[in-house]
């Protein structure tokens, strides 16, 4: 299984998930045009999409969405939640092209088994979603303002992970937004800070499998790759773990471009 990213930020995300030839899309927020550039940018041909998989309805993750699954002739799943809440923006779709998703009921797409978890973010019903292959499971933790023990334990077994680390506190509690704003990117349904992406980080390292992160969604205002990086390794080094195969694994997704790819064997 290979993840990539094809951008990672408020102002569009969208995920690449390939296994046995054929793949997934997670989250189409990116115009229709700058998707499947994207693909062909990292050598991926759009007709071996079957699916897009939404994870909640801002723009920022839906945008293209109902675009791509008229051009390509693909479903979308997602929660009921997240169906009311993108229904009006994602224009006309025929009901057989629609997929409910209980999160309750993992679900398989692709050979993948995939499961729904659900986040703390300001959406209807939002999920993240775990992918498993049976050799080698992965999970794109992203949009959630913080993380549970329930959360850490599912997944726990992950063996890769592109993890949120949206903003650097000091940052965004200085920076330009209005209170309102950043009293919501910092609540517990807001965003993941660098210091929350550690702290998860050194749990999954401490308590389960995980070898490989990326670090994604950051903020143009409120963080830097640089300062992401440095918050999260700095971490992992007073949790004497800097010898830990994630440690080296470290990067941070590009907001606007394909970004490294995550192999998940």
């Amino acid at each position: 299984m290979e993840i990539h990213s094809l951008a990672s930020g408020s102002s569009g995300n969208a995920y690449i998930i390939i296994h046995e030839d054929k793949a997934l899309l997670l989250d189409a927020g990116l115009s229709g045009k700058r998707t499947i550039a994207g693909m062909a940018a990292v050598g991926i041909n759009p007709a071996l999409v079957t699916a897009i998989l939404v994870t909640h309805e801002h723009n920022d993750h839906i945008a293209g969405a109902g675009i791509i699954s008229r051009r390509l002739g693909i479903p979308l799943y997602m929660t009921a939640g997240t169906w009311e809440g993108a229904r009006g923006n994602l224009g006309k779709l025929s009901e057989d092209k629609i997929h409910l998703i209980n999160p309750k009921e993992d679900f398989v797409l692709n050979g993948i088994e995939v499961t729904a978890m659900p986040v703390y973010h300001d959406a209807r019903e939002p999920v993240n979603y775990i992918f498993n292959t049976g050799k080698g499971r992965a999970v794109i933790l992203t949009d959630t303002g913080c993380v549970t023990d329930a959360m850490v334990a599912a997944v726990n077994n992950c063996d890769a992970m592109v993890l949120e680390a949206n903003h650097d506190i000091e940052m965004l509690q200085h920076g330009p937004y209005p209170w309102s704003l950043k009293q919501r990117v910092a609540s517990n349904k807001g965003h993941l800070s660098n210091l929350q992406a550690a702290r998860v980080l050194a749990k999954l390292v401490a308590g389960g499998k995980i070898t490989q992160a990326h670090l994604g969604h950051l903020s143009a205002v409120n963080n830097s790759h640089e300062v992401a990086l440095a918050a999260v390794t700095e971490h992992l080094i007073a949790q004497g773990m800097a010898l830990e195969p994630v440690f080296h694994s470290l990067k941070a997704l590009p907001r606007h471009s394909p970004g490294p790819v995550l192999q998940v064997k």
